[in-house]
């Protein structure tokens, strides 16, 4: 019997170990299946990771080449399909959608499947408009998060409960733990004193992630606590403007910006408190590995966050609500060693019991097989 040969497109080359998609194919084994992962831009340099996909292409697009109307990007992927014969297809977020949207008028490819990691996607009309016009019955649409669903169906007529179904984002818990750093390693790593009490945020600087409320926040728990410190961890255009604020609060001896970090959840170990201060969130990863970690967390309660964090094992605020956020800051920094651990401890059997790794690859086979 012959394998089923999927394709896995995604815009831009970028694999870390967590990464969902990698996920994807390892719910697919080889001697059934035969994965191809492809990329718009970009291609893998000597140090970085590479997907574990048996069968690997990168089209070499320019950033360029990708806005707009990505005719070249549509040609060479209908050129590339039309040689291979995918019997399926797998896109991330919106451009590989778009393109694949398209190119299928042509190549009919019998199962197409998009995921939609967050809110915001369908945002604009041209992207309302080309998938009303194209999407069709060989066309299932993932959410992350039952939210992400309610927005995809919100926003287009063409999305309705037949074509999106939600598979909640998972991590591999065992694999995942077994890598992280303990607390003293990651913070030598980080260049922390073991004595600093430190609130740390993962996340791209970026205006949609919230960053400026969490620092205006640190800036006034700092008040009452001089001995903590805030790392940030991540790289972004906002990056200057972020600096420059510190600046102005007068707390850059207290603030740390450490830039992007590969595998940064290796690290989580040396917070002594997470913060997520996203405007926008689909169910980001980081809060699963923060979980793993046994790190206490603050989150704002958007996107499909709440389906993911509940007053049980997380403390959950209003996005950019400074007060908000540095009450809760200061709560947590004042409890007990034994309140603490009952917190972690919760939040730690909670993902282990709520989004195993194995169900999350078993979902997806489901679909694929379809």
């Amino acid at each position: 019997m012959d394998r089923i040969k999927i394709l896995q497109l995604q815009q831009k080359y970028y694999v870390r170990t967590s990464d969902l998609h990698e996920e994807i194919i390892k719910a697919l084994p080889e001697k059934d299946y035969e994965v191809t992962a492809a990329y718009f831009t970009g291609e893998p340099t000597r140090d970085d990771m590479v997907t574990i996909a048996e069968k690997k292409k990168y089209f070499n697009l320019s950033k360029k080449q990708m806005k707009g109307f990505r005719f070249k990007a549509i040609y060479q992927l209908w050129k590339y399909c039309r040689d291979k014969a995918f019997d399926v297809v797998i896109t991330h977020r919106f451009k590989s959608y778009d393109v694949m949207l398209i190119a299928n008028k042509l190549l009919k490819v019998r199962n197409c499947i998009s995921v939609v990691h967050g809110i915001g996607d369908f945002d604009r009309i041209y992207r309302r408009l080309i998938s009303n016009l194209f999407i069709d019955e060989k066309w299932t649409i993932i959410a992350v998060s039952q939210t992400v669903k309610e927005y995809l169906i919100k926003q287009c007529k063409c999305f309705n409960d037949n074509n999106v179904k939600v598979i909640p984002n998972a991590v591999d818990l065992e694999y995942i733990e077994s890598n992280m750093l303990e607390k003293n390693v990651a913070r030598q790593e980080l260049g922390i004193s073991e004595s600093d009490i430190i609130i740390g945020t993962i996340g791209r600087l970026v205006k949609v992630k919230g960053h400026e409320y969490l620092i205006k926040s640190f800036a006034k728990v700092l008040q009452e606590n001089s001995k903590i410190k805030l790392l940030i961890v991540g790289g972004g255009g906002l990056e200057s403007s972020l600096r420059s604020l510190v600046e102005e609060l007068g707390i850059s001896e207290k603030v740390l910006f450490v830039g992007e970090i590969f595998n940064a959840y290796k690290l989580l170990k040396a917070f002594d408190l997470f913060v997520l201060p996203s405007l926008e969130e689909g169910m980001p990863l980081v809060l699963f590995e923060a979980l793993i970690a046994k790190v206490p967390i603050i989150s704002t309660n958007v996107g499909g966050i709440p389906e993911v964090l509940n007053t049980d094992v997380a403390k959950l605020i209003p996005p950019r609500d400074i007060d908000s956020l540095t009450d809760k800051m200061k709560e947590i920094l004042d409890l007990s060693v034994c309140e603490r651990e009952n917190i972690i401890n919760n939040s730690y059997h909670y993902v282990k019991e709520n989004h195993s790794i194995q169900k999350y690859r078993e979902q997806y086979r489901n679909i694929i097989d379809i």
